[in-house]
């Protein structure tokens, strides 16, 4: 990143979004109540307290002239390989001491989650980054590789993610390791120089094995704050969750 007057108050929402998703092509754009979908997520983000900005960081110009047209800040970028990356490029060119790489695919997150990871961080000057989970309804999602669990200390502070059902069993203890995780949701909010040296760092040996980047921050020896909330709003991954988004939408 550019070196800037940073302002260690201030917060920057960044909402990554392309068009090119692997399980649902242009699902930026598909239509929730009356508008693209990415717009409604940028609507939601308006209302969380105590931003400075909120924009949407795309490589793509059909959704950034839909983020426009609706009156909302977006930003055209370069072409990366993950939305941490393009979220680095957007924080680059401003002053929070705070980023927020907040998913194009959430319009039903609380705004309140944002808040209270920002806040975590401002409590914990020991934490780099914060982010939060939420129980397991059962084991049937703790065996699910897509679930990604993690494991944390007495101060909430993150021992490790992973996609496989973590912690062990050791023989004839039972099976109720479920209990003892939670379900990863990824949202974070980065102190900017905990980002600008996650950006800085080749990919590590443990983020390659499980395919989460977050390990690289761990494996560098930066600390995890985990902001434990009840359950996670359904996003949209799929075209069947877009349907399931739009009764929950249409309901409200």
């Amino acid at each position: 990143m550019n070196r800037i007057e940073v302002d260690p108050e201030r917060v920057l929402v960044v909402i990554p979004a392309r068009y090119g998703s692997t399980r649902f092509p242009g699902k930026a754009l598909a239509d929730l109540g009356g508008r693209p979908l990415i717009v409604r997520v940028m609507e939601n983000a308006a209302r969380i307290g105590g931003v400075g900005k909120v924009i949407a960081a795309t490589d793509d110009p059909r959704i950034l002239a839909a983020v426009q047209e609706a009156g909302f800040a977006a930003v055209m970028t370069a072409h990366h390989g993950t939305g941490t990356a393009r979220v680095g490029e957007v924080a680059a060119g401003d002053s929070a001491g705070i980023i927020v790489n907040l998913q194009g695919d959430e319009p039903l997150l609380e705004p309140r989650t944002v808040e209270d990871l920002v806040a975590f961080l401002r409590e914990r000057p020991d934490v780099d980054v914060a982010t939060c989970a939420h129980p397991f309804a059962g084991p049937d999602d703790w065996h699910d590789p897509n679930a990604v669990k993690v494991l944390f200390d007495g101060r909430g502070s993150a021992l490790y993610f992973s996609r496989a059902p973590i912690p062990g069993t050791f023989p004839g203890r039972g099976g109720d390791g479920h209990r003892l995780a939670l379900r990863h949701v990824g949202l974070y909010a980065f102190r900017r120089a905990a980002l600008e040296r996650f950006l800085a760092l080749p990919v590590s040996p443990l983020e390659a094995h499980e395919g989460l980047e977050q390990l690289r921050i761990l494996e560098d020896g930066g600390r995890i704050g985990v902001v434990r909330i009840d359950s996670a709003p359904v996003g949209v991954d799929t075209p069947q969750d877009l349907e399931r988004v739009r009764r929950i939408w249409s309901a409200r």
